[in-house]
């Protein structure tokens, strides 16, 4: 059974219609995002986002008053943020399809870039972070961004023991956003290449970007895995993950007596932040 290894699955209609119900954040929720974002790179920075998709972060990102660039592999993705776009945001969102391992720009023409849960579903990921330091200018912001919930809670066991369990069930796969060159986006893997391309973080750690508490049901979040909208079992295949649900189903029956039940639980939207040295040589403009 082999790994995926490069950004190639696409992202199609199905998933493009259940992406914001699932990965979506609630619209005060959002803003405060947006803002956040701009408060790193500045609120009226070009800003370049990789893996738009439907705009869940661009279009809080470009409120708050960046210029936003987004590009994304998907068509289906970019015709459903095209559609999302209004006429006060026209002129401060661009979008384009293109491959984040090969960016369409020259150099040192951004000011900041984002990357939210896209570098696991790319193989050569150092190769990623390497365009994008080329296309930032001197100085310029990286902004790894990705969604958190307490591993403690009930969300997180069971994201866990799935995790666990597809290594398990698929005895030569990768844990589900790790890619074949490291450990999911945000690892020390990845910091480690930042600093050798000489970017600076910014802080101790991660900022907390929004904090929020929502209510879902153990069984909302196992449906979720098992119809493939879930993002990490998109890509599994199917003897796996049928395997894995039939595990997943045990210990949550084990777990908790009201599957159906909805329960509070803790999320937040996390930002690691880096000034990037940029290309020895800045060239032309976008």
């Amino acid at each position: 059974m082999s790994q995926h290894s490069s950004l190639d699955y696409r992202f199609d209609q199905r998933v493009v219609s259940q992406y914001d119900t699932l990965r979506g954040h609630p619209p005060q929720v959002a803003a405060t995002i947006g803002q956040a974002i701009a408060d790193q790179i500045g609120t009226r920075a070009r800003v370049l986002e990789l893996g738009v998709g439907t705009g869940r972060i661009a279009l809080p990102t470009a409120a708050a008053g960046c210029e936003v660039f987004g590009i994304d592999l998907s068509s289906h993705m970019l015709a459903a943020l095209a559609q999302r776009i209004g006429d006060e945001q026209l002129n401060r969102i661009h979008l384009a399809q293109a491959d984040i391992k090969a960016l369409p720009f020259a150099d040192a023409v951004f000011d900041g870039a984002l990357a939210v849960h896209v570098l696991h579903l790319v193989a050569d990921w150092a190769g990623v972070l390497t365009e994008i330091n080329r296309v930032l200018r001197p100085g310029g912001t990286l902004v790894l961004g990705r969604d958190w919930i307490d591993p403690e809670s009930f969300g997180g066991m069971i994201r866990n023991y799935f995790r666990r369990t597809v290594v398990e069930v698929g005895t030569d796969m990768l844990p589900p956003g790790a890619s074949a060159a490291g450990p999911p986006s945000g690892g020390a893997a990845i910091v480690k290449h930042l600093m050798q391309l000489g970017a600076r973080p910014v802080g101790q750690g991660e900022i907390i970007a929004a904090e929020w508490r929502t209510e879902i049901s153990p069984r909302q979040i196992l449906d979720g895995i098992r119809s493939r909208d879930d993002a990490e079992s998109w890509v599994l295949p199917d003897d796996v993950l049928n395997e894995t649900m039939r595990r997943l189903e045990v210990f949550a029956a084990e777990q908790w007596a009201r599957l159906d039940e909805p329960q509070g639980l803790t999320r937040r939207f996390m930002l690691g932040v880096f000034r990037m040295p940029g290309p020895r040589a800045a060239t032309g403009g976008v």
